[in-house]
């Protein structure tokens, strides 16, 4: 990046030093919780940045594994006009079920 975009950056969102964010990591966190970005430097040079983790539109079992990791929710969200493909056929549970006891039992 030139050095004019990271100015650009770094003027839009509040930038600290790894040793102030040790020393002051919940006082930054907050500033996360109430919705700003922290531009985390190491000596001056950008390498990490902190977003708030906006949730609330995911269920509760979504959020724990989010917080587990074993979920990343996806950047941005599939605009309303997009909409998931249609599986062909039309299985009811019942097959469904019955095609993975099958499945289990031939392993």
């Amino acid at each position: 990046m030139t050095n004019m975009v990271m100015s650009a950056i770094m003027e839009d969102m509040r930038t600290v030093n790894i040793s102030d964010l040790k020393a002051q990591l919940s006082a930054h966190i907050q500033l996360v919780r109430d919705g700003e970005e922290v531009l985390v430097c190491d000596r001056n040079k950008p390498v990490a940045r902190i977003v708030p983790c906006r949730l609330q539109s995911y269920s509760e079992q979504e959020q724990r594994l989010v917080a587990r990791g074993a979920l990343t929710p996806p950047l941005k969200k599939r605009p309303a006009s997009v909409s998931w493909p249609q599986p062909p056929g039309n299985l009811s549970d019942e097959v469904m079920e019955q095609l993975w006891r099958e499945e289990r039992e031939s392993r």
